[in-house]
């Protein structure tokens, strides 16, 4: 479609990602699962269904100058800079005032930055029924399809159609479950993990925020014109930092009738810690998934990062093993997703392996 804008929400951090990714180089900007960064394999997944011009990137002010360089297909006017971080709502109501700007009848496709997917052809399949889905909604969730009982994501209860269709109402949004409630629902069948990624015309997103966040709403309505006019000033800087800080999600999403998920028909992953690997690389026969060089003898279960330097492991079974910027990580699997508590024990970081002294 003519009409269809990518907004790829390029904010996070990067604790759990140490030693390869810190605050100034977080996860979207960093090669997990392959030789190119999260962020641009999220760009070469939509551009062939969406040019580069109509791809928009919403960035902090500190990764402005990474993101540009890793994507110069982009034109500089597609990075929009949020002056400050106020979570998704904010982002995604400003990416609305600047897709209104360049065609009011605007379709936005929402995508996080820094997402695993495994199948680029299912990926734009998927998104293109969503497109023809929107007429009538109102908006497009994408959701995943459980493969197991996670407890880490937000679900989605929806009705199945009673007829084949690829397109299902939306009951309700589910906050992340218990494991027992969570077996129940990988069980039950038309729960699906909630991706962070959906369809709004435009016009209707902005609706929205006046109907359910109406002082967000009137503070779009006074950047407005400052974006029209071309003005990046310290008020309308002043203006967005004031914005109500909340997700999408609860400040819209949660709120609205109307909604149509689209069943994802591709492999997902949101990548949410160094264990997430195991779903996204192949293993060896014993289990171990490696990036990098790697040589194992009698391990079994590890996780290896390897930037520069070979890693041998003997003896050895479910670590995590990275190397990366001159240090090394050696965890236990059970703890990767904890390794915020290391990184703060380590001390603010300037950037790529390098502490603060």
């Amino acid at each position: 479609m003519e009409s269809s804008y990518a907004v790829i929400m390029a904010g996070g951090r990067g604790e759990r990602f140490w030693p390869l990714s810190t605050n100034s180089l977080p996860k979207p900007f960093i090669p997990l699962t392959g030789a190119s960064s999260l962020i641009q394999d999220t760009v070469a997944r939509i551009q062939p269904i969406i040019p580069p011009e109509r791809i928009l990137i919403s960035i902090g002010t500190t990764h402005l100058d990474i993101a540009r360089k890793q994507l110069p297909q982009l034109p500089d006017e597609n990075f929009i800079v949020e002056p400050v971080g106020r979570d998704t709502s904010a982002c995604l109501a400003f990416c609305a005032l600047h897709i209104e700007k360049r065609d009011p009848a605007g379709i936005m496709l929402a995508l996080p930055a820094d997402h695993f997917v495994s199948d680029a052809a299912a990926f734009r399949h998927t998104i293109q029924m969503g497109l023809e889905n929107i007429e009538g909604a109102t908006g497009v969730i994408f959701g995943i399809k459980p493969d197991r009982a996670e407890t880490g994501y937000g679900y989605i209860l929806a009705e199945k159609p009673a007829i084949q269709a690829n397109a299902w109402p939306v009951v309700r949004f589910i906050e992340k479950p218990d494991a027992a409630t969570a077996a129940q629902y990988l069980a039950f069948g038309n729960y699906f993990w909630n991706s962070g990624m959906f369809l709004f015309k435009n016009e209707t997103l902005l609706m929205l925020f006046q109907k359910h966040m109406p002082e967000t709403y009137e503070k779009l309505c006074r950047m407005r014109p400052l974006l029209k006019a071309g003005n990046s000033s310290a008020e309308l800087a002043e203006i967005f930092s004031t914005l109500q800080r909340i997700s999408i999600d609860f400040g819209i999403m949660e709120k609205i009738s109307g909604l149509r998920l689209i069943p994802a028909r591709f492999g997902w992953d949101d990548i949410g810690s160094w264990a997430a690997l195991e779903r996204a690389l192949p293993a060896d026969d014993s289990g171990n998934v490696a990036q990098g060089p790697h040589i194992a003898l009698e391990s079994s279960g590890c996780i290896v990062y390897a930037q520069s330097e070979t890693i041998a492991t003997f003896g050895v079974s479910d670590l995590v093993i990275v190397q990366a910027y001159g240090k090394i990580l050696v965890c236990s699997k059970n703890k990767a997703a904890d390794l915020k508590r290391l990184v703060t024990a380590l001390g603010p970081q300037e950037g790529p392996g390098e502490l603060k002294k």
